[in-house]
């Protein structure tokens, strides 16, 4: 066995970054008019009408199957391979570097992006996500390197699944991450390694628990006339509904006004505050985006500073936002100047709710949980599938561990912290939406968006005071305002004992799926699914 001391990613990394500046062969934090005219001189960029740049990535989603961190993984003679590779190869091209700020502008975490010229949308869009820092960055907490050889060509016409790639994230002790990706150049990779890496420093460094979720601010007038305000986490898997739900506004009239605090991911610490990590820009999934439902991504996507991935463009230089060819998993980052109500902070000092989204038959369009059965269903993380993971499983109903693929460590003292943290905020409310449909069949019925949207709008003016139990195990509303009764009742499509027997199932797959995580998890949550005549039934 070969020994493998960590350090040896930073080194390397650091050496790439010193002789490509040695030879001259290094753009160094380039301005925007540089970076512009390297992304269009990129084989494949086409420059829309909008005076924006789409790029075709390879791959057109992350590369989850073939990527591997040192938590969980050994490293060893692989690893000495990769860096060799990488280092050759970056050693032969001309590289961009751009240093960035992970958080709000007093974060002391930084980010270096190394990729060849001819990955420069990656350094353009990546770029975007973060704000720049105040001064030079000497050490670098965060480091990404990309590169590619002869495969990454050959790739792009085999399925994702036999393709030629290797990515590796390297946790240091210290905190420090470096990640190598070789053959990929889509954006995705950059945003997910800092979103990896906090998702590991903070639960092991700051005392927090780094959540694959949005957050949102409203001050709304309530259904008794007053104003409140109220700041919502919406915790979902990619292409759930989160930036959707996240970003929507629900501001109408008077002194009401809706805030897009973070679209994905962030720190809830033990004080209830929540803390961003993307101060530059948004990450978004452009598939179907259109004005009469998603305004504010839309019109985003206009603007010239926009960097897009995978999205169709005409002939003419339009977007054909519908137009799924190549791909359903076209990618945007759009600036938070450029978001029309992008707050100006990314932290807020108090959460009031915690919204779980998840997709399934079963489930209501909206229930009330208690703290233990958020616990649990974090733990169970049901979802849907979509090609922002792996395209061969888009559609299909599927578990992740606190809808967070990238959990690194042991799972069962994960969901212990959360559950820790959650129990000392009395004040915060737990919720479970259904953006998908329930029943089955000729008896299906879609959770349309705008019954999404009207239930948050009910929930968020204090409209849903008067709840009642469900077969499901749950409360729901007794009613909503513009959205049918049927849809908090799904046992109402099936007969009785079809629908007992199926909740029965679901019943008996998530008690096993959370003892999974064996003895070391909560027994308040490890038991929850098993309890006699338990009414804590779910997702």
């Amino acid at each position: 066995m070969v020994t493998f001391e960590l350090e040896q990613f930073a080194i390397t990394a650091n050496r790439i970054w010193q002789k490509a500046r040695e030879e001259n062969r290094l753009t160094h934090n380039p301005s925007d008019e540089e970076l512009r005219g390297l992304v269009e001189k990129q084989p494949g960029v086409r420059k829309t009408i909008y005076g924006n740049f789409v790029a075709q990535s390879e791959p057109t989603s992350r590369s989850a199957m073939f990527t591997k961190n040192s938590v969980d993984h050994p490293f060893g003679e692989d690893e000495l391979k990769l860096l060799a590779q990488c280092e050759k190869a970056l050693g032969e091209e001309r590289l961009i570097s751009i240093d960035r700020i992970v958080g709000n502008e007093n974060s002391n975490t930084t980010v270096r992006l190394i990729v060849p010229e001819r990955f420069a949308h990656v350094a353009y869009g990546g770029k975007n996500l973060f704000i720049p820092p105040k001064g030079e960055v000497k050490k670098p907490t965060y480091h990404i390197l990309f590169f590619a050889d002869e495969a990454f060509e050959t790739n792009q016409s085999k399925p994702l699944p036999e393709r030629d790639i290797t990515i590796r994230l390297a946790m240091l002790d210290d905190g420090r991450f470096v990640k190598i990706i070789r053959n990929g150049n889509y954006i995705g990779e950059y945003k997910k390694v800092v979103f990896a890496a906090e998702d590991w420093v903070t639960k092991t460094r700051r005392g927090g628990i780094f959540l694959h979720t949005g957050c949102r601010e409203d001050y709304l007038q309530s259904a008794h006339g007053d104003y409140r305000m109220a700041r919502t986490l919406l915790v979902a898997l990619s292409a759930n509904g989160k930036t959707t739900t996240t970003c929507r506004i629900l501001a109408r009239k008077g002194k009401e006004k809706s805030w897009l605090i973070q679209d994905d991911g962030g720190t809830l610490m033990p004080d209830g505050s929540f803390h961003g990590f993307e101060a530059g820009g948004i990450f978004v999934k452009t598939e179907g985006v259109n004005p009469g439902e998603q305004i504010e991504i839309f019109y985003g996507l206009l603007k010239p500073e926009t960097v897009c991935e995978n999205v169709y463009v005409t002939e003419d230089g339009d977007f054909d936002l519908f137009n799924c060819e190549r791909t359903s998993n076209g990618r945007a980052v759009i600036l938070r100047r450029d978001f029309m109500h992008a707050s100006p902070y990314i932290d807020v000092d108090r959460i009031d709710n915690l919204i779980l989204i998840t997709r399934g038959p079963l489930i209501p369009a909206i229930s009330k949980l208690t703290r233990e059965q958020a616990a649990a269903l974090m733990v169970l993380g049901q979802a849907m599938g979509s090609s922002a993971g792996d395209p061969t499983q888009a559609g299909k109903i599927r578990r992740e561990f606190f809808y967070d693929p990238f959990v690194a460590g042991d799972l069962a003292e994960h969901a212990n912290i959360f559950y820790e943290i959650i129990k000392g905020i009395p004040h915060l409310n737990y919720y479970l939406i259904n953006t998908g449909g329930i029943g089955e069949g000729e008896y299906y019925k879609d959770v349309r968006l705008e019954f999404t949207m009207a239930i948050l709008d009910s929930l968020l003016r204090g409209g849903l005071e008067d709840w009642v139990d469900s077969p499901t195990g749950f409360k729901v509303p007794r009613s909503i305002r513009y959205v049918d009764d049927i849809y908090l009742h799904p046992e109402k499509l099936y007969s009785r004992t079809e629908f007992e027997e199926k909740q029965s199932k679901l019943d008996k797959i998530r008690c096993e799926s959370v003892k999974e995580l064996g003895d070391s998890l909560h027994p308040d949550i490890r038991e929850l699914f098993s309890k006699p005549n338990s009414d804590e039934i779910g997702v």
